[in-house]
């Protein structure tokens, strides 16, 4: 075989090698993606189970949850089991007075009582960051529309509240 001709073999098969590399990496980019995340989500594992298309109104129709207009500082985790409950809302947001009034009443828990809600044992929410120091916690729990049950933790300060609901579609 002659230099020219080997020189065009090597060629072809680092062209060849360029390209089926380039498949490759796109193939797993597509395979990696699953669409955009929504921002107001917390930092899923990559095998979650999401609840249609594990978007924020997806997700709160699911649980028949309405938000406060006013709501800021969103965020929410969608934890769908495939046995089991069909799934577990965490969500957390900050609202004023009047917005924790309305959203408690389309929630149709009970009325805010002091302390964490019931079963709730200070470790709920720990890997999304949430904490409950001290006693100046309010918390009320309850059946919600349908098939969702919900607790609800407050801590309000200089006239803010952090929300925190736990909603479990039963």
């Amino acid at each position: 075989m002659s230099e020219g001709t080997r020189g065009w073999a090597r060629w072809r098969y680092g062209v060849l090698s360029v390209v089926v590399c380039a498949i490759l990496a796109g193939a797993a980019a597509w395979l990696l993606s699953s669409g955009e995340a929504d921002p107001h989500d917390y930092v899923r594992e990559r095998d979650d189970v999401v609840y249609g298309d594990g978007s924020l109104v997806t997700v709160l129709a699911h649980y028949d949850v309405s938000l406060p207009d006013e709501a800021t500082d969103l965020r929410f985790h969608d934890e769908e089991s495939l046995i089991g409950s069909e799934g577990t809302l965490f969500l957390h947001f900050k609202v004023s007075d009047a917005g924790l009034t309305s959203f408690l009443q389309t929630l149709s828990v009970g009325p805010l009582t002091p302390g964490l809600p019931a079963g709730w044992d200070g470790r709920e929410g720990q890997r999304f960051g949430w904490s409950f120091p001290g006693s100046s916690w309010l918390g009320a729990q309850g059946p919600a529309e349908g098939t969702v049950t919900a607790s609800v933790a407050v801590a309000r300060a200089s006239g803010v509240n952090s929300v925190y609901v736990i909603a479990e579609h039963v």
